[in-house]
């Protein structure tokens, strides 16, 4: 009898801090009708078009018969040195850092955001002797960044243009 009603507790507790799978929330966005552009981001561009497409958003044919305007540019990746090894000096961590540019505006042209930053990181160990996972291990790091900044583009595109209504 106790440990039923310590799981009945444990399922409430947890369902009521907010707690969620990771993507198991529904994605859904006031967004009436929006054209997205891209300058030098096609990763994020690409990403960003799937998230809304999928969370039901109407994507405008033009800029002209748009509500909206996003413009995703400069995307890029770095790679550097996090650490090496005291004994041999060779590296054991690298960082990758992805960094990309948004701008967004009314279909009238008003600017809501310009040239807002996105910066995220990741870093990971490197291991010399299995190089071929760590290639693919790199891989699904800069995926998983892309991703992540397109979960950070949509966020901040639903709150600018809340906080405009």
């Amino acid at each position: 009898m106790k440990a039923r009603l310590l799981i009945v507790f444990l399922v409430f507790a947890v369902s009521a801090c907010g707690f969620h799978l990771r993507g198991s929330q529904q994605s859904s966005f006031d967004i009436a009708n929006i054209y997205l552009s891209s300058s030098n981001a096609p990763q994020l561009t690409r990403q960003v078009m799937d998230r809304m497409k999928g969370a039901g958003v109407t994507i405008a044919s033009s800029p002209d018969s748009a509500a909206y305007v996003l413009t995703l540019k400069q995307e890029n990746f770095e790679k550097s040195v996090l650490s090496v090894a005291a004994d041999t000096g060779k590296v054991e961590e690298f960082l990758i850092t992805y960094t990309a540019t948004m701008d967004a505006r009314t279909g009238d042209g008003e600017p809501l955001l310009k040239d807002d930053p996105i910066t995220l990181a990741r870093d990971f160990t490197f291991d010399e002797t299995s190089v071929l996972g760590e290639f693919s291990e790199e891989q699904l790091l800069r995926e998983d960044l892309v991703v992540r900044a397109s979960s950070q583009v949509l966020r901040r595109l639903q709150a600018v243009i809340s906080e405009k209504r």
